[in-house]
């Protein structure tokens, strides 16, 4: 009798164990096939004033007349117009060096392509995903996706965002909001090099969003200390006799970072402590809930604080921007900061009060007051024993008795031409100056 194995076992273990070996491999295979060697997009993400100029004027045009009442609103872009965008979103989100993105319109088709260098080296490696948009019912629906060499089969990413739009719905109240944003718009129009939305602009429901998108980057610990300034502050506006009805903001400001110098002394991070700060004083200052940074479980159990109106150089509405661009900043960084806060002016200038100059100083302040508290430890240690030892609102703001205010579009642009001037850059040179020489800032921007 034949003792040798049968073939059949042999080929047998062969094949289980070439199964075994590919199951295996497959994500090797599938991550190796998404990944390039090379970038598909290669984009200049350094933007120049003239875009940031054209960027302006897209974020004023975007906005309705009046945006507290409820309207129907169309935006227009062209695809130059949406890449540009693009760019600007990876510039504030500080993914310049690695990321690049722009988009292409066509006759029912908006064609999105994104680039990330996924790591660097002597053989850096990169992402690269394009998705196409189509018009459906009016709305922009994901028809194809590839990832690197990967097309992904359109039943798997229909499927995919199904399972995803149904697990969000059930589970998420910020999803619930954004499908109902997405229920405003009536019409969405693909044409060659043009892009038409129509929507029925509704204030609460932006603000909502907001409020939920601006807490997704607080942390818990973040809240913690949110709560904590949230009590300061209720303390010192219940020891304002009841006679008096505003204070200059530095009698908010100087007790708020004399805690945040004692929290940093006893370990905490000193840029978190003022971040969290300049958060909740823009809050207060503003009227604002408590809840859009905490949440409404937690702002539920916490008293209402006694509202008193905090002033810079007499005037309610400086002190509102000055701590409010520094809240934005902490937060966002000072490009958009300083991007909404010009926007917010020339908007001004077109449909409210007219463009101010001493508005935008205020503003500029801010920047330079948050800029520093959160550009390193030290420097966030050294604000901390300023703020806390303000003698003077002078310490930090420029007088704006001789600025000219309430300009119309027209007079502005009689003045200065447009926001990439030159008369106008040397304009807000001449305020960033004046601030710089504040002691404030003293040597803390050599």
């Amino acid at each position: 009798m034949d003792s040798r194995p049968s073939a059949r076992p042999k080929l047998t273990t062969i094949l289980l164990r070439t199964l075994v070996v590919l199951l295996l491999s497959t994500p090797v295979i599938v991550l190796l096939l998404a990944i390039e060697s090379s970038p598909s997009l290669v984009v200049e993400q350094q933007l120049s004033d003239e875009e940031l100029s054209k960027i302006q004027t897209l974020l004023l045009e975007s906005t309705p007349q009046s945006p507290s009442y409820a309207s129907r609103h169309e935006l227009q872009l062209n695809s130059q117009e949406l890449s540009l965008l693009l760019r600007y979103a990876v510039n504030i989100m500080n993914l310049s060096s690695d990321w690049a993105a722009q988009t292409q319109l066509s006759q029912g088709n908006l064609n999105t392509q994104l680039s990330v260098q996924l790591g660097a080296g002597p053989l850096p490696i990169y992402m690269n995903v394009e998705a196409d948009f189509i018009e459906d019912a009016n709305l922009l629906t994901l028809n194809a996706l590839r990832i690197g060499r990967i097309d992904v089969p359109n039943r798997l990413l229909q499927f995919t965002l199904q399972r995803l739009r149904g697990d969000l719905a059930t589970e998420n109240v910020a999803y619930q909001d954004f499908s109902e944003l997405i229920n405003t718009i009536e019409r969405v129009d693909l044409e060659i090099n043009q892009m038409t939305v129509a929507l029925q602009w509704n204030r609460n429901l932006i603000s909502r969003i907001g409020s939920q998108a601006q807490q997704l980057f607080i942390s818990e610990q973040d809240q913690q200390r949110i709560i904590n300034y949230y009590a300061i502050i209720t303390n010192i506006a219940a020891a304002v006799p009841i006679d008096i009805r505003a204070v200059s903001v530095n009698a908010f400001l100087s007790p708020l970072f004399a805690a945040a110098a004692e929290k940093t002394l006893a370990g905490s991070d000193p840029i978190a402590e003022n971040r969290t700060a300049f958060q909740t004083l823009a809050a207060y200052l503003n009227k604002e809930s408590i809840a859009q940074l905490i949440g409404k479980e937690s702002a539920a159990e916490i008293e209402p604080a006694p509202f008193i109106e905090a002033r810079l150089l007499r005037r309610q509405d400086l002190a509102q921007h000055l701590v409010s661009v520094a809240a934005i900043t902490a937060s966002a960084g000072a490009d958009l900061a300083q991007m909404l806060s010009t926007t917010k002016e020339a908007y001004d200038a077109r449909y409210r009060s007219g463009f101010s100059f001493s508005d935008l100083t205020a503003n500029n302040v801010g920047v330079s007051i948050a800029r520093l508290a959160t550009r390193d430890p030290e420097t966030a240690k050294i604000m901390q024993g300023r703020l806390a030892n303000l003698q003077n609102e002078s310490d930090y703001m420029p007088q704006v008795g001789n600025n000219q205010d309430g300009l119309s579009e027209t007079d502005f642009n009689a003045m200065y031409t447009d926001r990439s001037s030159p008369q106008y850059a040397k304009r807000l040179a001449e305020i960033q100056t004046l601030i710089d020489s504040r002691p404030l800032f003293s040597e803390l921007f050599q």
